[in-house]
């Protein structure tokens, strides 16, 4: 019909189509790519035994191959639902079949890992269950991925050099992997002495947080400094307090400048907001997965519990009470917030896959 020199045009296709062959997946899952004019898309993947999984485009990708075998994808493509004339509206049906035959494929990120890294362990490939590891080094938080899964393993300052068994179970695979940690020469700093009002304080405000958390992954790219302010001590450096060994840094200090703005350094919630006698200003934020960023030594704090923010939100301001200190964790584990500022972490490895 033509009304005020429009055109309305609808279109459909029938899924009754010709099914297209894809063939034989044995590296990497199939991946759903809509061409622009698609506003939104149903989906069907039919398993081997027959089974059906029916969602939206935005979650076909990270849908889970539990078996080999031949597979059936159906994709309804819509256009313009409810839009105003003079574009098409309707959509299209697609039918394809392929076949799975994928082996379950582990890769670390290295091999050799430094004191204070973030080593990713993927799994890809048919996984008949979800993962875990057990190993000296710390706890591992898995996400899934459109090829499997990917977790993330601290390798603290003071993780003990040499040769270190990860025993990973997935359903019914079993693997045991080697890792490597090397030691890294840490500088070596005389410190005042520090109070310790305050350290049951901090312990029930913070410990808790080491085993809870978002399993979803927040954080996209490379971290931000929180300061601008240059480094005064780096991570894992030797404090001595009188000629006596009193521990080593879990994370950077920063010379933040009497009221400047502290930010977030990467995207997250806020699971701690407030002022620790110990600590003063404390922010933490949960950026999934096992990850967290703990900022100590604000004069004020500006976010609260609860609160989503972004990379470089405002999250307070620093002052002259405490020094400013950036800590990276996974579970209770610190680990160097260096090779995350600079983009080349664990965190970043293979990051959009």
């Amino acid at each position: 019909p033509v009304l005020g020199d429009k055109v309305s045009k609808h279109y459909q296709s029938p899924t009754n189509l010709t099914v297209q062959k894809l063939g034989t997946f044995t590296d990497t899952a199939p991946q759903l790519v809509l061409p622009d004019w698609v506003t939104r898309a149903e989906v069907t993947i039919t398993a081997p035994d027959g089974t059906a999984w029916t969602g939206d485009a935005s979650t076909c990708n990270t849908y889970t191959y539990a078996a080999n075998g031949d597979y059936q994808i159906i994709v309804k493509a819509y256009h313009q639902e409810n839009e105003p004339p003079a574009d098409a509206q309707g959509w299209y049906a697609y039918r394809a079949g392929y076949s799975m035959a994928m082996n379950p494929k582990v890769t670390l990120s290295t091999e050799r890992a430094p004191q204070g890294s973030i080593v990713a362990i993927q799994l890809s490939g048919i996984l008949d269950g979800e993962p875990t590891v057990e190993t000296d080094l710390g706890t591992v938080w898995f996400r899934k991925t459109a090829s499997g899964y990917m977790g993330y393993l601290p390798v603290t300052y003071n993780a003990e050099g040499g040769d270190h068994t990860l025993s990973l179970t997935c359903g019914s695979l079993n693997k045991e992997i080697i890792l490597t940690v090397t030691r890294t020469l840490y500088d070596t700093v005389d410190v005042p002495a520090e109070e310790s009002a305050g350290a049951e304080e901090f312990r029930n405000a913070i410990w808790p947080l080491y085993t809870t958390g978002s399993s979803a992954k927040l954080w996209n790219g490379r971290f931000e400094v929180p300061s601008a302010g240059a480094p005064t001590m780096e991570y894992g450096t030797t404090q001595m307090v009188d000629g006596a060994r009193s521990g080593q840094s879990t994370g950077i200090t920063y010379a933040a400048a009497d009221g400047e703005t502290v930010t977030a350094p990467q995207a997250g919630n806020v699971v701690f907001a407030g002022t620790l006698t110990l600590t003063g200003g404390t922010v933490v934020i949960d950026h999934g997965c096992g990850v967290k960023s703990y900022l100590y030594g604000l004069e004020k704090v500006d976010v609260e519990r609860g609160q989503s923010v972004a990379t470089g939100d405002p999250l307070g301001t620093a002052g002259t009470t405490h020094s400013l200190i950036y800590e990276l964790r996974i579970g209770s584990k610190s680990v160097n917030p260096q090779t995350a500022l600079d983009g080349n972490s664990g965190l970043q490895f293979r990051e959009y896959e």
